[in-house]
């Protein structure tokens, strides 16, 4: 077999090899990132059906239900059914065929909702249509009084699956054709470059370093000619590289940029709470995060986080937990409830091997009193100003996004706490880059030292001055050492 007619096999059998592994993943990446939309899009219209159902189901107005469910499906494509059940399994509501009141069978193999805050399952229905049976239970005052069961049809992710193994198909053919013709005329055209190798070892050895060589045989002469280009390209790639790596700073400071974008500008303005912050990464983007969310007119939440590791990866995990507390803490959720559907949110989409811990609390600006959270995070401290001494708030909790800890697991194994803080006292939440922060003897500042600082020597102190007696302890200790960590901190005082 000829030189020419072996590149020409070999480049077709990978070409075939490499163009079925792309059309396989394409296929399976837009199979998960449909299903996930169809998914999100259901759960929204679910909770928005049970949401608009509580007053009707609980008065029993079967005529407002069955509107529900029906507009529900005329106002959505991907709906093919929707039932309004009670907490007895009885049918107050359906787009199909089902008598009022008659009991509401699962399709075999679907699991009960019992206590999930949502459950998402994916069945076949009798005609043999896929759906994802979505169910959300319908509560009053966290009283579940019945379900919504909600039908979304896979028909869209097959319809795209089926166009784009189409069109990578064509792809596919398209591109063996053309590789095996270029490759013919690109074997009869380095068959004769023997000479043309001759003439730039000559003109690269008079110090024309410059000197393109085109050549790209794979035997012995070839191997040659790229050694040789090989040396004479070092230089210019050393300037290349240095072209790169200030290209690669100014993008790290471009998403160093946009991540100070997305801690808060200004601290909120409490009545009766004096609160102040401060945020440091510890390369040019990190993975702590804190917030201040707004959670009604009587509320106010503090969220402290740090995920694993640091760098890009850690900055992007960063924002998505950002954008999902954001978003439940608006939806009234306690800190229990908020951080489980943030566990669930994310366990599947975060990189292998990194996690969150998280403390959340969430402040009644009225009577004092705080309900908290604390996902595998440092404990909150409470500086208690009646007693001079200081409360550590550690409820037990696993970080978010652990792959053995399966969410209702995660949910179960969370704990929420309440205190009830009084005029004088001063809450700290923080991360570990304060405690862990050593000197250049690898000694850790350690929470002792934490403790003695937020302890007010005068009753009269403020948290914009424990915050500058704890950055001055901070700098003073670790002695112009290199900072090993993110360091994150909010302090709130009761006035």
């Amino acid at each position: 077999m000829g030189l020419k007619a072996k590149f020409s096999l070999w480049m077709a059998l990978f070409a075939i090899i490499a163009m079925g592994l792309v059309n396989a993943f394409f296929i399976a990446r837009e199979h998960k990132i449909l299903s996930r939309e169809i998914k999100l899009r259901g759960e929204t219209i679910a909770r928005s059906v049970a949401q608009n159902s509580e007053a009707p189901l609980g008065h029993k107005n079967d005529l407002l239900l069955s509107t529900f469910a029906y507009d529900t499906k005329k106002n959505n494509e991907s709906v093919v059914y929707c039932h309004i059940i009670d907490r007895e399994q009885h049918i107050w509501a359906s787009t199909e065929k089902f008598s009022f009141k008659e009991m509401y069978v699962l399709p075999a193999g679907l699991e009960l909702l019992r206590d999930k805050p949502i459950l998402v399952q994916s069945h076949k229905r009798d005609g043999g249509e896929e759906v994802f049976d979505i169910a959300v239970p319908i509560k009053i005052k966290e009283k579940i009084i019945g379900e919504v069961h909600l039908g979304m049809s896979q028909d869209a992710i097959k319809e795209s699956i089926k166009e784009t193994s189409k069109g990578m198909a064509i792809m596919t053919v398209v591109t063996i054709g053309g590789g095996v013709l270029g490759i013919l005329i690109l074997v009869s055209f380095i068959i004769g470059s023997i000479g043309k190798i001759t003439e730039d070892i000559e003109a690269i050895g008079n110090g024309e370093l410059d000197r393109e060589i085109t050549v790209k045989r794979k035997d012995e002469i070839g191997r040659i000619a790229r050694s040789v280009k090989e040396m004479a390209a070092k230089l210019k790639l050393a300037q290349e590289e240095l072209v790169e790596k200030e290209k690669m700073k100014k993008e790290m400071q471009i998403a160093r940029e946009i991540q100070q974008t997305l801690v808060p500008q200004s601290t909120p303005d409490i009545l009766g709470f004096q609160i102040t912050s401060y945020y440091e990464s510890a390369v040019e983007v990190g993975g702590d995060y804190y917030d201040y969310i707004d959670v009604d007119k009587d509320h106010f939440g503090i969220v402290v986080a740090d995920v694993s590791g640091k760098g890009v990866a850690s900055s992007l995990v960063m924002t998505m937990v950002r954008t999902i507390m954001r978003r439940e803490a608006l939806m009234g959720s306690s800190p229990h409830s908020l951080l489980s559907m943030a566990n669930y949110m994310l366990m599947n989409d975060i990189p292998d091997g990194m996690f969150i811990t998280i403390f959340y609390v969430v402040v009644n600006t009225l009577s004092g009193e705080i309900t908290y959270c604390c996902a595998g995070h440092n404990p909150a401290l409470l500086y208690r100003a009646s007693k001079r001494r200081i409360q550590s708030l550690k409820p037990k909790g696993p970080p978010l996004g652990v792959p053995r800890i399966n969410a209702k697991e995660f949910a179960r194994r969370l704990v929420e706490e309440k205190q009830v803080i009084q005029t004088g006292d001063v809450l700290m939440l923080y991360t570990d880059g304060i405690t862990e922060a050593m000197n250049k003897r690898e000694e850790q500042f350690g929470e002792e030292r934490l403790r003695d600082i937020i302890t007010l020597k005068k009753g009269d102190m403020n948290v914009f001055g424990i915050k500058q007696r704890l950055l001055a302890s901070l700098k003073e200790f670790t002695e112009g050492a290199l900072q090993s960590d993110d360091i994150t901190f909010v302090i709130i005082k009761k006035e």
